[in-house]
């Protein structure tokens, strides 16, 4: 029998089919493209995943069960933007991290947000790994992710005040327009103890373009630097006791420039 299982308007079981790997093929393709479309599924499975329960217990059975290859597999064919780059070298996630980076993706107009945790080896440095976790973060988000996020000259002064608070880092809006990208939203994130500014931008020609700040335990000025992690291109510097991190997948040296712009707006 080829009857599908599940199809619109998707129940609660569904979304758990879909969380858990359980659909055919061609239920999931089909899930997975109402999924970017609608804002009232997608709010659904993030409150699904979240629960109003204590996170580990409520979630200990399926993070022992998930299908740990296919979600890996799945993730990757679904989120990635930019299918006609060559694979990346695979990164080991435990199922939790799988999970989270999962929900991270639906729950970007919140206030707070959590980095989903990957198993980086323990000689990484404190800065890298967070460089590593933004990056993967980031390599989740598709134009589709902000575009409903609300930019409003009163959200975004809101947001800026509260990064000012945690971070003790005075920022305006003036110095955060950017040519050719419009500011869609400024949160924080929690990764540990490490709290980290995201300003998040929809770049008209690549998409989604974050600058993420977070505190330097080292304290020392670092020049700018480059890398790529996850598909994305970084550029990133150490600056009167703030690391930063711009990450999109503009061309490197654009994305260079735009960090060299940044950092002298910055400078304390």
């Amino acid at each position: 029998m080829t009857a599908s299982r599940f199809c619109p308007p998707y129940t609660d079981e569904a979304i758990v089919a879909w969380l858990d790997g359980e659909m055919r093929a061609d239920e999931q393709l089909a899930f997975e493209k109402a999924l970017k479309r609608d804002q009232t599924l997608s709010s659904r499975t993030a409150e699904l995943m979240k629960s109003n329960q204590p996170f580990a217990e409520a979630f200990a059975p399926l993070l022992e069960d998930a299908p740990l290859a296919r979600m890996t597999s799945r993730l990757e064919d679904v989120l990635s933007t930019t299918p006609e780059n060559a694979p990346q070298k695979a990164v080991q996630v435990s199922r939790r991290a799988l999970i989270a980076a999962s929900v991270s993706v639906f729950v970007v107009g919140s206030s707070v947000g959590f980095l989903a945790r990957s198993l980086a080896p323990s000689h990484r440095d404190e800065s890298e790994k967070i460089r590593e976790l933004e990056a993967q973060y980031m390599s989740l988000y598709s134009p589709e992710t902000l575009a409903d996020v609300d930019s409003s000259q009163e959200v975004l002064q809101r947001a800026l005040a509260r990064v000012m608070r945690d971070l003790e880092l005075p920022l305006n809006i003036k110095q955060l327009t950017l040519l050719d990208a419009s500011l869609k939203s400024v949160r924080m994130l929690r990764y540990d103890d490490a709290l980290i500014s995201q300003i998040a931008w929809n770049h008209h020609s690549y998409g989604p373009m974050a600058l993420c700040i977070s505190r330097d335990a080292a304290a020392q000025s670092v020049a700018l630097q480059q890398e790529k992690r996850h598909g994305m291109n970084l550029a990133w510097w150490h600056q009167a006791g703030y690391q930063y991190v711009l990450i999109g997948r503009n061309p490197a040296q654009q994305l260079k420039t735009l960090a060299l712009q940044l950092s002298h707006r910055l400078a304390v």
